[in-house]
């Protein structure tokens, strides 16, 4: 499996600025593969202890293909400006982009689940805004899932001093 970007260049540099991005994003995407063929979808998460984290119903698509084959692909990006250029093939875009390979486990027991529900809260909702405990039928009733990062790579486009943007539409 071919685990660098075609572009040195742009290679991010450390695991430290790779889990940074993962720390900032909201959404990324979970490609799986289903028996109809891939199968890829947005979803919320968190990046926690070294591994992604995200919440789903107990049936769907989705947690179908995990149980019969738990091998993952996640990617996310944040994407900046369009970068202008005299010459149509230099036109670029600026953008941070991190792609993690590895396994999918659901997580079993409802006080680590609970523990992995509240810090999602806790990332999507304002440190003031008043929540009530969450319901032990209702944390039974969710799956849990946990990514083990088995590879990951980072890839960016940044900013420089020579590049003409155009802001985003």
């Amino acid at each position: 499996m071919r685990t660098e970007p075609r572009r040195k260049d742009r290679t991010m540099s450390t695991s430290g600025e790779i889990e940074l991005l993962l720390e900032r994003m909201p959404v990324g995407r979970l490609a799986v593969t289903t028996v109809d063929g891939p199968y890829i979808v947005a979803l919320n998460y968190i990046f926690l202890e070294g591994s992604i984290y995200f919440h789903s119903g107990q049936a769907g698509r989705k947690i179908e293909a995990l149980r019969a084959d738990c091998r993952v692909c996640f990617l996310l990006d944040d994407v900046g400006p369009q970068i202008l250029h005299e010459q149509g093939c230099g036109i670029s875009q600026i953008y941070e982009s991190v792609m993690c390979f590895g396994k999918a486990e659901i997580v079993e027991g409802p006080v680590e689940k609970k523990r992995i529900l509240e810090r999602m809260v806790r990332k999507f909702v304002p440190t003031n805004y008043p929540f009530s405990p969450m319901k032990d039928q209702n944390i039974e009733k969710t799956i849990v899932v946990k990514i083990v990062i088995e590879l990951m790579s980072g890839k960016k486009n940044a900013l420089s001093s020579s590049h003409t943007v155009l802001p985003n539409r």
